[in-house]
């Protein structure tokens, strides 16, 4: 389960840098199809969730939490995130050379950012592009 963890743990991170809401996440034992079930609650109890196969590739995963957890996160918390910089657009997730990537969606290719790295400083290793 540390792998759905340490995902998960990537797009929340990701999430955080434009809310102060942080969601209590529980992960279910496999069901009879193989897929597990991840739950987000924020602190009223309202819980969302959906379900992912353990068994797809890493970045299939990714993508999948990056798709989802940001509409978890409206029904939460009433905020799309990540943002595009310097915009109110919320950016949407694609994959690209195996790797899963915020991208602008109005703008394709202007600007992206490796899920995980979004807000990181500049003066660091930054994986965001303009």
């Amino acid at each position: 389960m540390s792998k759905l963890e340490e995902l998960v743990g990537r797009v929340v991170r990701d999430l955080s840098m434009g809310t102060e809401g942080k969601p209590t996440i529980t992960y279910s034992n496999p069901n009879s199809e193989g897929y597990v079930e991840i739950f987000l609650r924020d602190e009223s109890g309202m819980t969302v969730g959906f379900g992912v196969d353990p068994l797809e590739s890493e970045a299939e995963i990714l993508y999948e939490m990056a798709y989802r957890i940001p509409t978890i996160y409206v029904e939460l918390y009433s905020v799309g995130l990540p943002v595009v910089p310097g915009t109110e657009r919320p950016a949407v997730p694609i994959i690209k050379e195996e790797s899963v990537l915020w991208e602008d969606p109005s703008e394709s290719g202007t600007w992206s950012c490796l899920v995980g790295e979004y807000g990181k400083s500049p003066e660091g290793e930054n994986a965001c592009k303009s």
